[in-house]
């Protein structure tokens, strides 16, 4: 088999079947950050790795093969060019829902569960099993280095078991807040001295609000309560609005978004993000 690397002259005419994978050049954002393409007469698998800039301790990997092509041992013999190309001796991982094909293939692999995202499909009618706080206020209240500030230790303790944020994480993880976020309905609560204490964000980037929630500390006093009521807030504004449907984003080691999520009964499909031995 030869691979060779992914070119900008292949983004033009990806193929139908790369639908749904995030295909870019070779070395798209440095040395951490490969492409390559299986060619025979024409283009019948790719693969990308990559670190995030958020975390950098381990290579996302996605790899895709033609339909016609599949089961014959291309899609594990990208992994291991992939994997020759790293640039660091890190592991891999990827992410997907329970019944996805990748997630079987990484299984195949040897895959080991490193954190399951729970149903995340609800509405704001749910909202009523919530208990409301009056101290809690819409987060354009707030001057947005303390927000990012928060949002920025939320982000660091909630997957410090798990995956270790990177130097300079916040950066990147704050860089398009603004551009995504609906800053009337997401909602934060502080202490006395002003200091945040949970926050709750309301993403607009998809045609469903998402939102994301917990507590400043890891070990927050009435921390349950605390993310309850931030959700509260931004599930009665949309639903002030007219919206019906929202969906959520977190983890299952997350102790106190978990509970509140749980009290909305939320539907969908789990969600597992793996890491692949090398």
């Amino acid at each position: 088999m030869e691979f060779r690397p992914l070119r900008e002259s292949d983004l033009t005419s990806a193929p139908a079947w790369t639908a749904g994978h995030e295909l870019r050049p070779d070395l798209w954002r440095g040395e951490h950050t490969r492409a390559v393409a299986l060619e025979t007469d024409e283009i019948v698998a790719v693969g990308t790795i990559w670190t995030s800039r958020v975390h950098g301790d381990r290579y996302w990997v996605d790899v895709v093969v033609h339909p016609a092509h599949r089961r014959r041992g291309i899609g594990t013999a990208a992994v291991r060019h992939l994997t020759g190309l790293r640039a660091a001796p890190l592991p891999l991982m990827t992410r997907g829902y329970v019944d996805d094909p990748a997630l079987a293939f990484a299984d195949a692999l040897g895959a080991r569960t490193i954190q399951v995202v729970p149903p995340a499909e609800s509405t704001t009618t749910a909202r009523a099993a919530l208990r409301a706080d009056p101290a809690v206020i819409a987060v354009d209240a707030v001057d947005r280095t303390v927000i990012e500030a928060a949002n920025a230790r939320i982000y660091e303790w909630t997957h410090a078991s798990w995956s270790p944020v990177g130097p300079a994480f916040a950066d990147a993880l704050n860089e398009d807040l603004w551009d995504e976020i609906d800053t009337e309905a997401s909602s934060v609560v502080r202490d006395a001295t002003g200091r945040v204490l949970a926050l709750a964000l309301v993403y607009l980037d998809g045609e469903t609000p998402l939102l994301t929630a917990e507590t400043t500390d890891a070990a927050a006093p009435d921390g349950e309560h605390l993310v309850e009521a931030c959700v509260r807030r931004s599930l009665d504004v949309l639903a002030e609005r007219g919206i019906a449907d929202v969906e959520f984003d977190g983890h299952v080691s997350d102790p106190h978004f978990l509970p509140v999520l749980a009290r909305l009964q939320p539907t969908g499909r789990w969600f597992r993000l793996v890491e692949i031995p090398v």
